[in-house]
């Protein structure tokens, strides 16, 4: 007839355990969104900390750098040719 949809074939065998989506539990599903947004905010605060102490890290040897250089010449030891 016109206007009619014709009939889809049956599903495959299996086609359902494909499709975790369509098997799963509504509550199921939140929890897991839920789960991995807080395992992604986990990794967002370990990268930012770890960009934090090299940067720490960075400073503190720039000043270290600093303080060697000053009490170089203090010394009256020649300038080290790296800090220049």
């Amino acid at each position: 007839m016109p206007g009619e949809t014709p009939p889809r074939p049956p599903a495959a065998a299996g086609s359902r355990a494909a499709d975790p989506a369509g098997v799963m539990n509504p509550t199921v599903a939140a929890r897991i969104r839920q789960l991995a947004a807080q395992a992604e905010h986990r990794r967002a605060i370990a990268e930012f900390r770890a960009r934090r102490a090299a940067d720490q890290q960075a400073r503190i040897n720039a000043l270290l750098l600093e303080t060697i250089a000053a009490l170089a010449s203090l010394l009256g030891a020649p300038p080290n040719p790296r800090s220049g």
